[in-house]
C-alpha cells in the first residue's frame, strides 16, 4: 500500500492495488487511515533554506535509489504492526516532501496572511482539546436532498451537528428530510420522505461537504492550505474580543460545462467569513456567501457552536423499523449488462428497461434507489412504461466523478421530462450506477 503514495508509481500496479483495496474491508480501513494522516499532518513551519537544498536532496535520493536497485533483492516478512509503522513512515515522508521552502524576500505570505496563519495555528491547537460539540446552522438547500446541495434560490433549512470526540468518534448530522449517524464503526442514513435506510463503513462520506464541519480543525487546516495558494483574497480584523477572517475562493472542478457550478460549496465561487474568540481562539461563527458576478447570496450561516457539552448517547444510533431493509453502500455492485459500455449506452439500456417494465434488467444500475436495485412501488408506477424521446451526448462538470447524460422522456402520464441522468462507474466492477437525475 505504501506504493500508492509514490507519485512515480506504475499505473498498472496502482490500479491493481486499488482494486484489492476496494474489495478488502481491512485494507480499506488502513488506506483511509493513511489518507487521514496525510490530511491532518500539514507542516506548521516554513523553514528558510538555500535555494538548491530541495534539488540536492532529490539528487541524493535518486543516487541511493539506484544503489538499492543494484543490490540483490531479499524477501522479508514483516509483522502487521511493523507494516503499519512502515506505512505511517511512508506517509510522513510524503508529507515532508511538500514542506514549502520560503525565501524571506518573497511575498508568498504578506503580513495579513501571516497573522491569519498564526490565528489558524492557535485555533487548531485549541480545537484539538475539545471533547464534544453541538453545532446549529442554516443552509440554503432542499430538506430531503444531499447534504452538499446548495443553491441561491433555495430556502434556508435548519441543520444540527452533534459530535463526540474520542475513540471512536461518534456523530450525528440532521436536517428535516435526512439524518446520518455514525457509531464509530458504521454510518446509517435515513431519507425521511422515502423511508429509505442506508448503511456504510465509518470512512464512507454520506454527508459530502458536511464532513468538514465535523472537525473544525480540518476546516482550518484546509483554509491554512488555501492561504498559501495564489488568487485568494483575504481580510482580517479584531473587534470587541472577536477575530473576523474572510477568505474568497474560486469554484473547484472542471467547468467546461457549467451544469454543476454553484450547486455545492466547493463548486461555487464563494466568500467564507470566520469568527473566532480572541481569547480561546475557538471558532464561534461562519458565514458562506455564494458569488455570482456582483451578487452575493448567504448560503451557510453557522449560528452557534457549543463546546464540551453533554450529548445524549442515543443520538448516535438510528432506529430502523423491524423488517425494514437497509441498503449496504459498501456492497460491490454486479451487472455485466452495465459494464464495458459508455454512459450513454447505459442510459439507453436503462430507459429501455423502464419502458418495458423489465425491473430485473435495470436493477444492477439502481442499487442506490432500493435494496438490490428494487424500485419502490411509487417509482415503478411513475417510471414504468415511459417513452424515450431523445438522449444527448455525455458531459462532465464540476467535481462529480461520473458523467451526465441529457435525456428527454414522456412518462406514462403524458408528462414530458427533460433532465440530466447522473451516472458513475467508479466501483471495482466498473458498473454504471444511476446517481441522480430521475
Amino acid at each position: 500500500m505504501v506504493n500508492l503514495f509514490d507519485t512515480n508509481m506504475d499505473p498498472e500496479l496502482k490500479n491493481s492495488i486499488l482494486e484489492h483495496i476496494n474489495r478488502c474491508f481491512d485494507c480499506q480501513k488502513e488506506y483511509h487511515n493513511a489518507l487521514e494522516i496525510i490530511s491532518m499532518l500539514k507542516p506548521k513551519l516554513q523553514p528558510n533554506a538555500p535555494f538548491l537544498l530541495k534539488q540536492n536532496i532529490m539528487n541524493q535520493l535518486k543516487m541511493e535509489n539506484t544503489e538499492m536497485k543494484a543490490q540483490d533483492p531479499k524477501v522479508k516478512k514483516f509483522s502487521p504492526r511493523f507494516k503499519r509503522i512502515l506505512l505511517v513512515a511512508a506517509v510522513l515522508a510524503a508529507t515532508m516532501v511538500i514542506i514549502p521552502i520560503v525565501n524571506n524576500n518573497t511575498s508568498v505570505f504578506n503580513s495579513t496572511a501571516r497573522a491569519a496563519n498564526s490565528l489558524i495555528d492557535n485555533s487548531i491547537r485549541a480545537t484539538q482539546l475539545v471533547k464534544s460539540m453541538i453545532v446549529k446552522l442554516k443552509v440554503r438547500t432542499l430538506p430531503n436532498d444531499n447534504f452538499s446541495l446548495v443553491g441561491p434560490d433555495y430556502e434556508m433549512v435548519n441543520h444540527s451537528i452533534y459530535k463526540q470526540f474520542g475513540n471512536p468518534h461518534k456523530w450525528r448530522v440532521e436536517k428535516p428530510g435526512r439524518v446520518v449517524v455514525c457509531n464509530g464503526e458504521f454510518q446509517y442514513m435515513h431519507i425521511v420522505g422515502m423511508q429509505e435506510f442506508y448503511k456504510a463503513p465509518s470512512y464512507h462520506n454520506l454527508i459530502e461537504d458536511f464532513e468538514l464541519y465535523l472537525e473544525p480543525e480540518k476546516i482550518l487546516i484546509k483554509e491554512q492550505y488555501n492561504l498559501k495558494k495564489d488568487g485568494s483574497a483575504l481580510t482580517m480584523e479584531v473587534k470587541n474580543g472577536l477575530v473576523y477572517l474572510a477568505v474568497t475562493h474560486k469554484a473547484q472542478g472542471d467547468f467546461t460545462n457549467e451544469y454543476m457550478l454553484n450547486t455545492s460549496i466547493e463548486e461555487s465561487h464563494n466568500r467564507r467569513e470566520y469568527v473566532f474568540d480572541n481569547d480561546t481562539k475557538l471558532l464561534r461563527g461562519l458565514k458562506i456567501y455564494l458569488i455570482e458576478g456582483e451578487k452575493e447570496t448567504l448560503i451557510v450561516n453557522l449560528e452557534s457552536i457549543e463546546y464540551n457539552v453533554d450529548i445524549d448517547p442515543t443520538l448516535f444510533a438510528l432506529h430502523i423499523p423491524q423488517g425494514q431493509e437497509c441498503i449496504d453502500l459498501a456492497a460491490v455492485p454486479k451487472g455485466e449488462v452495465f459494464t464495458n459500455i459508455t454512459s450513454k449506452q447505459a442510459a439507453e439500456i436503462l430507459c429501455k428497461g423502464l419502458s418495458q417494465k423489465d425491473w430485473l434488467l435495470v436493477a444492477p444500475a439502481l442499487i442506490n434507489y432500493g435494496p438490490n436495485g428494487e424500485l419502490s412501488s411509487d417509482m415503478k408506477e411513475k417510471l414504468g412504461g415511459l417513452t424515450l424521446l431523445q438522449l444527448g451526448e455525455p458531459f462532465k462538470s464540476g467535481q462529480y466523478p461520473g458523467e451526465f447524460v441529457p435525456y428527454e422522456v414522456r412518462l406514462k402520464s403524458g408528462r414530458i421530462v427533460k433532465h440530466n441522468l447522473a451516472l458513475r462507474n467508479d466501483n471495482p466492477n466498473k458498473v454504471w450506477l444511476v446517481d441522480g437525475g430521475f
